[in-house]
């Protein structure tokens, strides 16, 4: 009975499988991404208002999860993987206008950005160009410019995460 019992368990474990993960670009083609290195150029801040830690802060960010999501080696030039782009816009608009007066209860800021990838083996990440945006909104009676740099983080994480989903995994 002893005997019966290691062969089937021994079949079940020798039928099981590890899964297995890699990374693949994003798209309807998902091919192999073979990096050793990933470059993430300094993203410049093109918008009319933003200040001048905004690109700093982003590229930072996206070189930081790079990092800590990919087994990648993070280059300052030739990398594997090679990433830069433009931060186009960085907007405060109002939000939720109260009745009987015309001020805003809420602000909006919204950061976009723009996106171009280069994989050295191929395109099959085809990030041309590609635009990522996010928002986050905060009571209009903060002073901007205390709560600035934590509503930066905000959106630093939620447009990288945009990206390296785009990136390794496609989109979900």
């Amino acid at each position: 009975m002893n005997k019966l019992k290691i062969i089937f368990i021994s079949i079940i474990l020798t039928r099981c499988a590890l899964p297995q993960f890699s990374f693949k670009s994003g798209g309807s083609e998902t091919k192999e991404i073979n990096a050793k290195t990933v470059q993430v150029d300094y993203f410049d801040n093109k918008s009319a208002i933003g200040g001048s830690f905004l690109g700093a802060s982003f590229t930072e960010s996206l070189r930081d999860i790079m990092q800590s999501q990919t087994k990648l080696n993070l280059v300052a030039e030739n990398g594997d993987l090679q990433i830069s782009g433009v931060i186009k816009n960085y907007i405060i608009s109002p939000v939720n206008i109260q009745a009987g007066s015309e001020s805003a209860a809420q602000n909006r800021l919204k950061m976009s950005i723009n996106v171009n990838t280069y994989y050295n083996q191929n395109d099959s990440i085809g990030l041309n160009n590609s635009a990522f945006s996010a928002f986050v909104d905060y009571d209009a009676t903060s002073d901007f410019s205390s709560i600035e740099e934590e509503l930066v983080e905000n959106l630093n994480y939620q447009i990288t995460q945009d990206v390296f989903d785009k990136i390794f995994g496609g989109e979900w």
